[in-house]
């Protein structure tokens, strides 16, 4: 049985207390910015619910990976920018499960209950 939880924090800080906390890598400042830029602009978006009275206007800023919108960009920055950011050894932990949250999120469970 899966556990679901409200708690988004717990499930992007799950396994952080595995990797040393003064550990640095470096990183190219023109793709930092373009990731910065991103996350941005999801919070300009979601910060205001006027900005988004009705869900075709989430789907509107959504978009699709094939639109200039926000799902492009941000495929762009997690796939594109920051996996060249992220040394191996930290892949080997996303791959291995040791970052992986085994908390789902609470939007998850109304999906799972269709199939």
């Amino acid at each position: 049985m899966r556990e679901y939880t409200d708690n988004l924090e717990k499930i992007v800080e799950f396994g952080l207390d595995k990797i040393n906390p003064n550990e640095t890598v470096t990183v190219n400042l023109r793709d930092l910015i373009y990731i910065h830029e991103v996350l941005a602009e999801y919070m300009r978006f979601f910060h205001q619910p006027t900005h988004y009275p009705h869900l075709k206007d989430v789907k509107r800023f959504l978009g699709s990976v094939n639109e200039p919108a926000g799902i492009k960009i941000l495929h762009t920055a997690v796939y594109k920018k920051m996996r060249k950011m992220i040394p191996d050894k930290i892949s080997n932990m996303y791959n291995e499960g040791d970052l992986n949250s085994p908390l789902k999120p609470w939007y998850f469970r109304a999906h799972e209950n269709q199939l």
